[in-house]
């Protein structure tokens, strides 16, 4: 197949400004299916959560970056890991019973930048990006950047909407666009995705899309793969804010899941507000240890 001679159907271009409702249902069938209900705050089951946290033998702690450890920016390049947090996860390390992993959309030297936590994990692009050897099939490389070449074309046009190539991914990042241009963008978004739907998956973040190969897999399945070489006697935790989370929830049936954000439906079992308050569980967790 020549990647340059499919040609692209362009989706009908209306729906809500945020992009993500208005997509076909075949494209909905994408995103993880919350199950209904809030969970409680965190801090206010914390005499269960603690005594959970002090009976474990040892402490998985994974943990999502930009909108759990650091307030989402306008543009990626602007958010840094802040120093109390950063200190917080250091005290944490310390300890001997305790293992940390930070997991993100990101590529991992960009994380790993970022965050700058020594002796923590990093797992890049939704976990499947645990090494710098990490690389996608021939098929794939070639897809990402024929992709790339043409939703920049596509979207050049388009007010505040801009595209971030990371090499085994693409982001369309959307936010402070105006409306008309965000409606504009996922018509287009959509037909392209249509048309390579054997080889593309689409991530549903805030203000976001990103476009992955499919053998580029999402974090449940880079948790499962994780929780199966455990020891027995660790206890999980796992703490995020986005869409692509709900996914690592589900696949932690007997974890600590934290969503962070004001979601009202979410499969994790607790919540925090926002990053500030996911910094506070951290001290509560090193008092807890």
């Amino acid at each position: 197949m020549t990647l340059s001679a499919q040609p692209i159907p362009m989706a009908r271009e209306t729906g809500r400004d945020d992009g993500i409702r208005s997509l076909s249902a075949k494209s909905v069938r994408r995103r993880p299916q919350p199950r209904p209900g809030r969970p409680p705050h965190l801090f206010d089951r914390w005499h269960e959560v603690e005594g959970r946290l002090r009976a474990a033998q040892r402490l998985a702690l994974f943990l999502d970056f930009d909108g759990t450890l650091a307030p989402i920016r306008r543009r990626p390049g602007e958010v840094w890991l802040g120093r109390s947090t950063r200190a917080a996860l250091d005290r944490l390390l310390r300890h001997g019973r305790s293992d940390l992993w930070i997991i993100s959309g990101r590529r991992l030297a960009d994380l790993q930048r970022r965050v700058g936590v020594d002796g923590a994990h990093y797992l890049g692009l939704f976990g499947w990006e645990e090494s710098d050897s990490a690389s996608l099939s021939v098929p794939a490389t070639q897809l990402m950047l024929w992709a790339g070449r043409v939703l920049k074309e596509f979207l050049a046009s388009l007010d505040g909407v801009w595209i971030e190539e990371k090499g085994a991914a693409i982001a369309i990042h959307y936010r402070g666009a105006p409306r008309h241009a965000v409606r504009l963008a996922h018509g287009r978004v959509e037909g392209f995705l249509e048309t390579f739907e054997p080889g593309l998956r689409m991530v549903w973040g805030k203000k976001v899309w990103e476009l992955l190969p499919r053998e580029v897999r999402g974090k449940g399945e880079s948790l499962r793969r994780f929780i199966a070489k455990q020891a027995p006697g660790t206890l999980t935790v796992y703490a995020g804010d986005d869409t692509e989370d709900e996914d690592a929830f589900r696949a932690l049936p007997n974890a600590i899941t934290v969503r962070v954000g004001s979601r009202a439906q979410t499969a994790a079992g607790f919540r925090l507000d926002n990053p500030k308050q996911v910094r506070e569980f951290l001290e509560r967790l090193e008092r807890a240890l």
